[in-house]
C-alpha cells in the first residue's frame, strides 16, 4: 500500500503513515528502509497490518543538487530558496557592484559603461530565465507562469511567489523536494 509520513519523532523513533486507502498507520524506525530519516511528506510503499505498518520504502527519489552546468544553463527540475538567492541573486548583485565601482574607479563613460551593462545583460538573460523556471517548479507552477512578468502589477505575483515563499513540500511533478527538513 502507499501513503505519506504525517509524523516522526526522533527521540522515540516512532512515526505515523496517512495511507492512501484514507487510515493511519503507525510505525517503528526498524521498519523503514531508506538511508535517511523519515519526514513529513514522504511518499512510502509499505504492508500493512492493522494499524500497523511495516516493511516501509520510500518512494520518492532523493533530491541530488545540480551540477554547476544544471544550475545555470537546465530548466529542468527544482530549486530552494535558499539556493535562488545564494547562487544566483547575490552573485549577480556582487558583479553589479563590482563594475559599478570599476566604472567610477576607471572612470569609463556611461556610454562605456551602459553597452558592458547590456552585455553583461545578456550574458545572464538564459541563466535567469531557466534559474526563474526551476523556482516555478518548486512552486508546483509550469515555467509558463514567468509571464506574469510581463503583465503590469499582476507581476507582484510572481515575484513574491518565487522570491519568498517556500517550494512544495515533497515531490512534485518537476522532482523531488530540495529542502530537507533537519
Amino acid at each position: 500500500m502507499r501513503g505519506n509520513v504525517i509524523g516522526f519523532d526522533a527521540g522515540t523513533n516512532t512515526g505515523a503513515i496517512s495511507g492512501h486507502d484514507g487510515r493511519r498507520y503507525d510505525f517503528a524506525t526498524m521498519d523503514w528502509h531508506a538511508a535517511n530519516p523519515p519526514h513529513h511528506g514522504d511518499l512510502v510503499d509499505f504492508v500493512a497490518t492493522d494499524q500497523r505498518a511495516t516493511q516501509i520504502y520510500l518512494l520518492e527519489p532523493e533530491y541530488v543538487e545540480p551540477t554547476t552546468n544544471e544550475f545555470y544553463l537546465s530548466a529542468r527540475g527544482r530549486i530552494s530558496r535558499s539556493q535562488f538567492w545564494l547562487k544566483f541573486v547575490l552573485p549577480v548583485l556582487i558583479v553589479f557592484v563590482v563594475l559599478q565601482v570599476i566604472f567610477r574607479t576607471v572612470g569609463i563613460s556611461d556610454q562605456g559603461s551602459t553597452i558592458i551593462l547590456i552585455v553583461w545583460d545578456l550574458i545572464i538573460l538564459w541563466p535567469s530565465i531557466a534559474i526563474y523556471i526551476k523556482r516555478a517548479h518548486d512552486r508546483d507552477r509550469s515555467g509558463w507562469f514567468l509571464l506574469l512578468f510581463l503583465v503590469p502589477l499582476l507581476n507582484l505575483w510572481p515575484i513574491i511567489e518565487l522570491w519568498f515563499v517556500r517550494g512544495t513540500v515533497g515531490a512534485n511533478r518537476f522532482g523531488p523536494d530540495p529542502v530537507r527538513p533537519s
